[in-house]
């Protein structure tokens, strides 16, 4: 299986050189994880989140139950205490679980009643307080066992039951653990119908799964059967070089590749009995292996006493054959042999297309008017895309429930990768990595297993506290609120003050009463911008502000004029040199735009206005240009960043300047600068990250988070 990197963090910063980030804040340790980005700016990353939304850290996160509220014969709810080799250890652990607080918020002493004689777990609970006790029942949110594995199993007709029974074994997963009186937990799985025939060519079977605590959801599997050919329905007539193209052979819609393997011993005139090897393929022409013994599927004519048909070697004719090829696998799929009679044929490119085996394929670029094929060319190789339309069923593990919460479909043709897109309302992935999914033509459906949304923890407290960077000492009015766990809190400086780092610019709210220092600048530094006319050396306006020595602001050009430099749309505040100059261009027509080379290629090269290759120069990879004009020569787009000087509309992609933080409400997508899905990448749920531009990627709106990633506007929330 694929490993995603997965980017968790409450706030991170691009390169200091774009953005001043103060990696020094940044980079500061964590109690928990750490990830690296796998961008060109290595990334240091902090949070604290993730692993305070576990089943049993919520608990403590979650307003404490007072005495006074708890019901005497209830029931209550509690996280599955695994690996408690004593029953005062575990009665510790339940106690600080269940979270039962007097009026000061002392935890009130808790007596195990009873406890589950197998399992050692306590059933019922009791609180005594000032005279008065409170029995309760404990229930247990034991995970469900689930069914793991493709959502296929292969096996040849030979050995079918055998397969099966041992690949049942291996198709349990659980994440339940050992109980409290520290016995181990097991997964078994069980089949319906638990019989397969080995005539059958495609079973649909309900597996199972259960372990020591309770049974999970049945999920069904398809068992595919493949069957040896009939060999004697396999009639060909061909000429010595077409023996050693193999053919196909299709039945039941299960497809094997046929070569001879004994055409090496007869010449032209002569007819033997040939000797075949089936090997199973699948749609897009990969061997297909069996789930246990993963080898692949395959037959021979030899070992059957059902002969195939004897072939006679034609030399007079010419004989052809038209291969099709998977253009993702680079694996054959499909040929076509046909016999002509002269020594040459001419075959159109609307027969090739009519040779497709069926509605599945699609050529991968438009065929020829005609081809020609003679003795030393008999044979022809076509590309073609695999249609893999998949049906993504979302099954709640939480619940004993084998029908999906719903479904989706992903279109594309085999080896796409797809984001999901329609992830159910209330649910999360189990996994991050089911986000990204590879379509297979051969799994035309494919299960994908949520879990409920943890329950919003509304009005937790919280307080921020401000201090001075460069003395250290509390500047401002402490400001007090109140938020949902996971919220993302944005700050706002004290007057006379600015935030001195991305980092200070908000906190992710995680318990009650959540004490945050952000660390301020005194904003004493004043700053006068000059625009002049780059053509007439004349000013045409000014901007002025207050701020901290060393921060960067946006700067806004004159109505009507552009930047001439796309480096002076970001100005460093320098308390030495508070007044500087920034050339600007007018842009009557509203023309001008801020551009970028994409930051994965190599050098950028330079045209002239007629299209004509400049050999001296060249721009580097990932650098920023304002342009003036868009210019079409040839049918090539261009965009001018120099008197005479143009790029390629397709070595840039045109930009918003911007300063702000985005939030993911669940696991996010990553694309790169051309709009392309980031594979192996994902950004995690609930975490805040700064974005400095704003583009349209394939006619998506998009934030840039990092150098060469981006997330889908409609993926995240803007702060």
């Amino acid at each position: 299986m694929k490993k995603y990197k997965m980017m968790a963090l409450t706030g991170i910063l691009l390169s200091s050189t774009i953005l001043g980030a103060n990696t020094s804040i940044i980079q500061a340790a964590s109690t928990t994880s750490k990830t690296e980005s796998s961008s060109a700016n290595p990334i240091q990353v902090i949070n604290a989140l993730d692993d305070l939304l576990t089943s049993t850290t919520t608990n403590k996160v979650n307003a404490q139950t007072q005495f006074s509220d708890l019901v005497d014969g209830s029931t209550v709810k509690a996280a599955p205490i695994f690996g408690k080799q004593t029953s005062a250890e575990f009665a510790n652990t339940l106690q600080s679980e269940l979270n039962v607080v007097n009026s000061s918020k002392q935890l009130v002493p808790m007596t195990v009643v009873k406890s589950n004689t197998t399992t050692g777990f306590a059933e019922k609970v009791s609180y005594t307080l000032d005279g008065t006790t409170k029995t309760v029942s404990v229930d247990y949110n034991f995970a469900l066992p689930r069914v793991t594995g493709s959502q296929y199993m292969n096996f040849s007709s030979k050995d079918t039951q055998t397969n099966l029974n041992t690949a049942l074994s291996a198709t349990g997963s659980t994440d339940n653990s050992t109980d409290a009186n520290g016995n181990t937990n097991s997964v078994s799985v069980s089949a319906s119908p638990n019989a397969i025939k080995s005539t059958d060519a495609s079973t649909d079977v309900k597996l199972t799964p259960s372990d020591n605590y309770a049974p999970g959801n049945s999920i069904t599997r398809t068992v595919n059967v493949y069957q040896e050919p009939d060999w004697s329905s396999i009639k060909r007539t061909t000429d010595a070089a077409g023996l050693k193209v193999p053919t196909y052979y299709t039945k039941d819609g299960q497809t094997s590749r046929l070569d001879i393997t004994n055409a090496s011993d007869y010449k032209p005139g002569e007819t033997f009995t040939p000797e075949y090897k089936a090997t199973a393929i699948s749609s897009n022409g990969r061997d297909v292996t069996d789930s246990v013994t993963k080898n692949a599927i395959t037959f021979t004519s030899k070992d059957s006493k059902n002969a195939p048909a004897p072939i006679t070697i034609d030399s007079t004719n010419l004989y052809y054959t038209i291969v099709f090829r998977d253009a993702n696998s680079g694996r054959d799929v499909y040929s076509v042999e046909k016999s002509a009679t002269g020594t040459t044929a001419t075959v159109s490119g609307s027969e090739i297309t009519k040779d497709l085996p069926d509605g599945k394929y699609t050529l991968a670029k438009t065929p020829d008017d005609s081809y020609t094929f003679d003795a030393d060319d008999a044979t022809k190789t076509f590309d073609v895309n695999t249609k893999a339309d998949t049906t993504i069923n979302y099954i709640d593990t939480a619940i004993k429930s084998d029908k999906p919460v719903s479904t989706e479909t992903l279109s594309g043709n085999d080896g796409s990768t797809l984001p999901l897109a329609s992830i159910p309302e209330g649910y999360q992935l189990n996994s991050y990595s089911d986000l990204i999914q590879t379509l297979n033509a051969d799994q035309p459906t494919k299960d994908v297993y949520v879990t409920p949304l943890k329950s919003i923890v509304k009005d937790l407290g919280y307080t921020v506290t401000f201090k001075d960077k460069d003395t250290g000492k509390t500047v401002g009015t402490a400001v007090n609120g109140t938020g949902n766990l996971g919220d993302y809190i944005g700050v706002t400086a004290p007057d006379g003050y600015v935030l001195s780092t991305l980092a200070d610019n908000g906190f992710l709210l995680f318990k009650n009463g959540q004490n945050v220092t952000k660390y301020v600048t005194a904003a004493n530094t004043p700053y006068n911008i000059s625009y002049v006319d780059n053509d007439s050396n004349e000013e045409v306006g000014t901007q002025a502000g207050k701020g901290a020595d060393g921060a960067k602001v946006t700067l806004t050009s004159p109505k009507g004029y552009t930047f001439t430099n796309a480096n002076d749309i970001y100005y460093t505040i320098d308390k030495d040199t508070p007044n500087a100059k920034v050339y600007v261009t007018k842009d009557n027509d509203n023309s001008a735009k801020v551009v970028s080379t994409y930051p994965d290629g190599g050098y950028v090269k330079i045209y002239d206005e007629n299209g004509k290759l400049n050999d001296d120069v060249v721009i580097s990879k990932g650098t920023d240009w304002v342009t003036d004009q868009t210019k079409t020569i040839d049918g090539v787009q261009y965009y001018r960043v120099a008197t005479n000087q143009y790029i390629k509309a397709s070595s840039a992609y045109t930009y918003e300047p911007m300063s702000n933080v985005v939030t993911t409400p669940r696991v996010t997508p990553v694309y790169n600068s051309k709009g392309q899905l980031v594979v192996d990448l994902v950004l995690d749920k609930d975490t805040p990250w700064y974005t400095d531009r704003s583009a349209r990627l394939r006619g998506v709106k998009m934030y840039r988070v990092a150098t060469d990633e981006w997330v889908k506007s409609g993926d995240v929330n803007l702060y």
